[in-house]
């Protein structure tokens, strides 16, 4: 997976959609979404960055170096 700037509402769409389909994320990408708190970003891709952090608390999803 290459790596995203993720400060448009499309990488964040394009992340989601990754994530979901191969359950792996990058150590950095998931710094990346944490980093996302103060951004201004459209309200669905606010929540599309909440649910991939969810799960990545919850361990659905595995993060990889």
């Amino acid at each position: 997976m290459e790596a995203l700037t993720l400060k448009s509402d499309r990488a964040i769409a394009e992340l989601f959609y990754q994530v979901t389909h191969s359950g792996n994320l990058t150590r950095t990408e998931s710094y990346g979404l944490r980093a996302l708190g103060e951004s201004a970003l459209s309200e669905d891709a606010r929540d599309a960055a909440n649910r991939l952090l969810h799960a990545i608390r919850r361990g659905w999803v595995r993060i990889s170096d």
